[in-house]
């Protein structure tokens, strides 16, 4: 049975199903567009800049520190275009016919309507940045650094249900925000067995805790995944801490998450 390469791909889905959107309290018009088969043609395959299309999923920790990078890009390199997909969501037949999608999060580099390269996993912005053949027509302006607003709040929890193969989660992902930069992550996984797959739990916790994505415990309804600030996954992941709150609150609330 398959479920063991499931529950793997657990950690490797990503959230960051966003739809268009200028993130709030920022300097600069943010924007992320979200794709499905009715706008793929026009916004990916027609487009006159070149794109970083990013495929993704729910509950998934190595995309959800992406989001950072999403958005420094979509902020300083107004020629690039950067669109998501959510696989989960309806109207997608015509992408997934046409997308050798098979790990989450992939991301496809699309110049004049032909796929140029593909990356998958937590990648850095270089990396992406590289993969498009992206030669900047004016070297980005360094902005200073973001100051935290005297009405900024210092912290951020938001929350997500989601699923995948049969396996529900509840995502947990918590901020502490400085003066000019994110001081503290810490993503919270609850994985949901069903009575169909219990015979499994100690096979699927014992396969995750191999998987070296965080720390595993088990719960009365099934584990729980957490990745905290220092975690050698979190590390690995070199995750860009420059966003503001208002940045990061305004892509998970339009992903679906709630935040307070």
């Amino acid at each position: 049975m398959n479920i063991f390469k499931n529950i793997a791909l657990l950690c490797l889905v990503s959230v960051l199903a966003m739809g268009g959107f200028t993130a709030a309290n920022a300097s600069d018009d943010i924007r992320i567009v979200k794709i499905n088969d009715s706008n793929f043609e026009k916004e990916i395959l027609h487009s006159k800049k070149p794109v970083i299309l990013e495929i993704s999923s729910t509950s998934c920790p190595p995309c959800l520190v992406m989001i950072p990078t999403l958005i420094s890009i979509a902020k300083n390199y107004s020629d690039i275009k950067v669109a998501s997909v959510g696989i989960d969501e309806p109207n997608l037949d015509k992408i997934k016919a046409t997308l050798p999608i098979q790990a989450f999060p992939t991301f496809f580099l699309v110049k004049d309507g032909k796929i140029v390269n593909r990356l998958v996993g937590a990648v850095k912005e270089e990396e992406l940045l590289a993969a498009l053949q992206y030669t900047p027509s004016k070297k980005p302006a360094q902005s200073a650094k973001a100051k935290k607003s005297k009405n900024s709040p210092k912290n951020l929890v938001c929350k997500v249900n989601g699923q995948f193969n049969g396996l529900k989660n509840l995502v947990t992902i918590s901020f502490v925000f400085g003066e000019s930069e994110i001081e503290n992550v810490d993503i919270v996984t609850d994985v949901f067995i069903p009575p169909e797959l219990e015979e499994h739990r100690e096979d699927i916790i014992a396969k995750m805790r191999a998987s070296g994505k965080g720390e595993v415990t088990t719960t009365m309804t099934g584990l729980q995944i957490h990745i905290d600030n220092d975690c050698r996954f979190m590390r690995a992941m070199d995750m860009k801490r420059t966003s503001t709150y208002g940045e990061m609150r305004a892509g998970l609330e339009l992903q679906g998450f709630a935040c307070k």
